[in-house]
């Protein structure tokens, strides 16, 4: 009897974690992109981002989930309750628990609509177009507004980290990014939802376009057995590391530029999500397996994004005379050489070992590069100590000498 109720209680537990969702990225997809969120943050930063969460309004229910007296370990409860803070801002849209969504529903905070027409098979930006848009990017600069601002409390970060995993999240997903005009859609297609794939008859329901990019994890890799998250989400997650590596992508990062995002998420638009693709029609075999690989690199580069902006917002602050270890003294940066005070006609861009822990720091006249420091940039003076013939030889130096920082 005793295993029985602990099973029970057990399905009980994973079931919390499976709301369903089908207005954006999917549950599937947002627990992905923040599963590898929580693998790219620092212990102190998983420490702090967990005390605001479990100081979220009482009426908000964000952490109604977690639950200190379960007999589950406090790391897969802490990465649980994370993970489900990316899906509550759909979860607050269920009309049946009315104070909730009156006070935390904003429908609008979704997408961010850049109004567009295909023209020569090109993609043509309507400026200044009449239909409202949503307001994904202005509000995810207020979201980490607030949770960089000491004035707020832990309350009002809580729903505005929620947010920023949430929304974050929806933009890298192409469909929220834009609306298509075409003669059937002089408003716009609302990312997709009115582009019909399958109509709804009697046995089968109806899937648009936008719908069909929010579960495209989902129906290519479904849940098998009610598996919870433990069991399903994390093969995936891992698999899509170990295919779209951080050190692939952390040139691509942006942190901060929103915009940058939002423009990523549009030039997707019409080489891979409208091309090949008719009306009325389940799209092809071959378009299915583009969806998923992009739709997984995507969430990758949002898991990566969403995890060192954290980092960077919740993380030890470093001065631009921050030090590092001897050890990570050595960087290859592709600078101007030779080096001189004022640009030389002489001067080239040139692969070069730099040593950015000079003697007389700060005494004397020396150009400056950037280091990523825990997720932010840091700017230090360095002395050029090689310069390699061309990228080959930068790699080959770089590998048999060991020099981790290496940018070509």
């Amino acid at each position: 009897m005793n295993k029985f109720i602990f099973r029970i209680f057990f399905l009980a537990i994973c079931l919390l974690f499976s709301v369903n969702s089908a207005i954006a990225w999917d549950e599937v997809g947002h627990k992905l992109s923040t599963y590898i969120a929580w693998e790219r943050m620092t212990p102190d930063v998983r420490e702090k981002v967990i005390k605001i969460l479990l100081d979220a309004p009482e009426d908000s229910d964000l952490n109604v989930h977690y639950d200190r007296f379960n007999t589950r370990s406090e790391a897969i409860k802490r990465r649980e309750l994370f993970m489900f803070a990316s899906i509550w801002s759909d979860v607050v849209r269920n009309r049946n628990f009315e104070i909730r969504h009156k006070n935390y529903n904003q429908g609008n905070w979704h997408y961010a609509d850049i109004f567009w027409k295909q023209e020569n098979g090109k993609a043509v930006i309507l400026k200044d177009f009449p239909e409202e848009s949503g307001v994904a990017i202005p509000k995810l600069y207020d979201f980490e507004k607030i949770m960089r601002d000491s004035s707020y409390k832990n309350e009002e970060k809580a729903i505005a980290l929620a947010w920023f995993l949430h929304v974050g999240g929806d933009i890298h997903n192409p469909v929220h990014n834009a609306s298509r005009v075409t003669e059937l859609e002089p408003k716009g297609d609302q990312g997709g939802n009115l582009f019909t794939l399958q109509e709804r008859t009697e046995t089968q329901r109806r899937i648009n376009l936008h719908g069909y990019w929010d579960g495209i994890i989902r129906r290519v890799k479904p849940r098998k057995n009610d598996a919870c998250d433990i069991d399903y989400l994390a093969p995936i997650a891992k698999k899509m590391m170990k295919k779209y590596r951080y050190s692939k992508m952390q040139n691509r990062l942006k942190l901060g530029d929103y915009k940058a995002w939002n423009m990523e998420g549009f030039n997707f638009l019409n080489d891979t999500v409208y091309n090949d693709i008719t009306r009325n029609q389940m799209p092809s075999k071959k378009y299915r397996k583009r969806a998923f690989k992009t739709a997984q690199e995507q969430l990758t580069l949002a898991g990566y994004r969403l995890g060192e902006s954290l980092n960077q917002i919740f993380g030890k602050k470093m001065s631009e005379t921050a030090s590092i270890p001897k050890s990570e003294c050595q960087v290859i940066r592709k600078v101007l050489y030779p080096v001189s005070k004022r640009r030389t006609p002489d001067q080239k861009l040139r692969h070069a070992l730099l040593d950015i822990c000079p003697p007389n720091k700060g005494m004397v006249a020396r150009p400056m590069t950037t280091i990523m420091v825990d997720g932010e940039p840091v700017y230090y003076e360095y002395d050029v100590i090689k310069v390699f013939e061309n990228e080959k030889d930068a790699k080959k130096y770089a590998k048999e000498n060991n020099i981790s920082d290496a940018s070509y």
